[in-house]
């Protein structure tokens, strides 16, 4: 599981609603996250490549992507 991941850190969403997204960490903050509401966690803040901003768990992000195996390179 990431953590103490720097403000900047390129990430992959890789559960929850948001799988597969891709963001930018803007902040660490204990609090509740959008698919566990109720349920206060270490977690993460979130800019999304299309600007929104969401708060997902630790155990919810990847800092290293894959590369696709239908690519060349």
């Amino acid at each position: 599981m990431p953590e103490g991941l720097e403000r900047g850190t390129s990430v992959r969403i890789i559960s929850g609603r948001y799988t597969r997204r891709i963001g930018v960490i803007d902040s660490s903050i204990y609090g509740e996250s959008f698919d566990f509401p109720g349920i206060a966690a270490m977690s993460y803040g979130v800019v999304l490549d299309d600007d929104e901003w969401i708060v997902v768990r630790q155990d919810q992000v990847r800092t290293r992507f894959r590369k696709s195996l239908d690519r060349d390179g």
